[in-house]
């Protein structure tokens, strides 16, 4: 057994001496573990931002339908409000044109008395029969029939009785012709209201 003093010592490994670690080796995978947790950071925002974006125009697509049938309805609402406005004024124009036309009628009557000879003889002209006619008139107008009684008798041809007569109901210019078959109304007002009855099949109502 060899004398512990004698013995030769451990030998030891010789370590090599450590490298010098420059700064840039430590910063450079911080500097990246940080770029990556950014961009992990960023791509986490922007998914959550378009999740919730989509969530919030799923969530708001009821109110946005109702919001726009709403919106349709209430341009419904005033298209048809204007129809009926431009309908009740159109109406309100022709009733005033009808009203001044039958002023107009009555003044041009009082001023021509003799348009009511034309009246007349254009009502006779409407009878199938006019063998035996009474011609009721306003009394105003009653002399100016009467003294054209003959010409409607040679005129016309068929009447072999032609009676005049004054009805108070009747306006100044008309004439109402009766006959044993029927009756001719030709007063101004119901030529007005043919007249009114003509606008209005015209205008569709």
């Amino acid at each position: 057994m060899s004398d512990p003093a004698t013995a030769a010592p451990y030998a030891f490994r010789q370590l090599e001496e450590p490298r010098p670690v420059s700064l840039r080796e430590i910063e450079d995978p911080i500097a990246n573990a940080h770029a990556e947790a950014e961009r992990i950071r960023e791509e986490a925002r922007a998914q959550g931002y378009a999740d919730g974006q989509a969530a919030a125009l799923a969530a708001a697509q009821p109110p946005l339908e109702a919001a726009l049938a709403a919106l349709q309805q209430a341009v419904a609402g005033v298209e048809q409000v204007r129809d009926e406005t431009a309908a009740a004024v159109e109406r309100d124009a022709i009733e005033l044109s009808l009203q001044l036309a039958e002023k107009i009628v009555a003044g041009a009557l009082a001023v021509e008395s003799e348009r009511i000879v034309d009246v007349v003889r254009g009502a006779l002209r409407r009878l199938a029969e006019r063998r035996r006619v009474t011609i009721l008139v306003h009394p105003d107008d009653l002399e100016t029939v009467r003294a054209a009684t003959e010409s409607f008798v040679t005129g016309l041809g068929g009447i072999e009785h032609c009676e005049v007569q004054a009805e108070r109901r009747i306006t100044p210019g008309g004439a109402s012709v009766r006959t044993e078959e029927g009756q001719i109304d030709a007063t101004v007002s119901t030529q007005l209201m043919r007249a009114r009855e003509l606008v209005e099949l015209e205008l569709g109502e």
